[in-house]
């Protein structure tokens, strides 16, 4: 088996790179989204039980 020329291996890691923070990215948005969903079902609490609203800043 042939091995493969540099510039095809370096892609492949700048591929994988860029896979890993886009993954990453991925699950700060996915977090943000649970968080900003959960604080929203506290909100239509049925109870009459008073929510602080605070903001969610999610940092991407």
């Amino acid at each position: 088996m042939r091995k493969l020329p540099k510039f095809i291996y370096d892609e492949e890691k700048a591929l994988e790179r860029k896979r890993k923070i886009l993954s990453e990215k991925i699950d700060q948005l996915n977090l943000a989204i649970d968080e900003i969903s959960a604080q929203i079902r506290s909100e239509d609490a049925p109870n009459g039980v008073a929510v602080n609203s605070n903001g969610v800043e999610a940092t991407v």
